[in-house]
C-alpha cells in the first residue's frame, strides 16, 4: 500500500474528532506489538514538534519582515 492511499484509508476511518473509530483502531493498531505502537508514537510526536516549529518559524520571519527583533 503506498502512503498516500494509507493516509486516505485512515481518514476514511476517522470520527468527526478525527479520533479512530472504535473498529478499525482494534483491527489496526491491534495488529502491532507494544514496541511498535511506541516507535509509531514517537514517530508522531517528532512530526508534531516539527510542524509546531514550523509555524513558530513562519510567524518569527512575518515579525522579522516588519522590523520586529525577536528574541528568545
Amino acid at each position: 500500500m503506498k502512503p498516500k492511499a494509507l493516509v486516505e484509508h485512515i481518514r476514511e476511518n476517522q470520527n468527526n474528532n478525527k479520533t479512530l473509530k472504535s473498529l478499525f483502531a482494534s483491527q489496526f493498531l491491534g495488529k502491532f506489538t507494544e514496541d511498535e505502537l511506541a516507535g509509531l508514537k514517537r514517530s508522531i510526536e517528532k512530526e508534531i514538534t516539527r510542524r509546531q516549529q514550523s509555524v513558530v518559524d513562519e510567524k518569527i520571519a512575518f515579525l522579522q519582515s516588519l522590523g520586529y527583533k525577536i528574541e528568545k
